[in-house]
């Protein structure tokens, strides 16, 4: 096979995707079923309750942690749901990628809020950024999963969730922590 003809057949293989996952959303993941309205609930609440208790003294810092959180969990799970390491069934809608829900919203608004309370209150951040790691993606983590709203393949499971979720975390501190101190130095 050439490289146009590989061309062609990756091209076809994603537009019968495209077809599949959008019958799927409209069979299984609709307006008429839970899945949405726990999808648009798991939206529109963390933006409610981020907008009425975020420090807007430190709006940026705290925004430009929870931006970080949301920009690398949604590459990494990205990568992880196009190999198969796990799938997200039921979506807020086809059009969106699967998992927008957490990725770019309940996760990071949560952090964001745990990163306010450590800081405003001197408190170990690495620390608590462990246990709420451990909470998120073995608490929340086996809730999707035994509803269905996650699957996981490939070995996959709720403890590398755990060390991913982890991971992320420490780096969007460490990249806000370098940007402060960026700005800083420009003083």
């Amino acid at each position: 096979m050439n490289e146009q003809e590989l061309y062609d057949e990756i091209y076809e293989t994603k537009e019968r995707l495209t077809m599949l996952i959008t019958e799927h959303w409209k069979l299984y993941s609709n307006m008429d079923t839970w899945f949405f309205w726990f999808d648009i609930i798991t939206v529109v609440v963390p933006l409610v309750v981020l907008f009425f208790t975020i420090d807007r003294k430190r709006l940026f810092e705290i925004s430009f942690f929870g931006y970080s959180l949301h920009i690398i969990w949604t590459g990494v799970d990205s990568f992880l749901t196009s190999h198969n390491y796990f799938n997200h069934p039921h979506s807020i809608s086809y059009m969106l990628p699967q998992g927008i829900t957490v990725t770019a919203v309940l996760f990071p608004v949560f952090f964001m809020l745990l990163y306010q309370y450590c800081t405003n209150n001197g408190k170990n951040f690495y620390l608590f950024a462990l246990i709420g790691t451990f909470v998120f993606a073995i608490g929340f983590g086996f809730f999707t999963d035994l509803v269905d709203l996650l699957r996981m393949h490939k070995g996959m499971n709720l403890f590398y969730l755990f060390l991913i979720d982890f991971v992320i975390v420490l780096i969007a501190f460490g990249m806000t922590k370098l940007f402060q101190c960026i700005k800083n130095t420009v003083k």
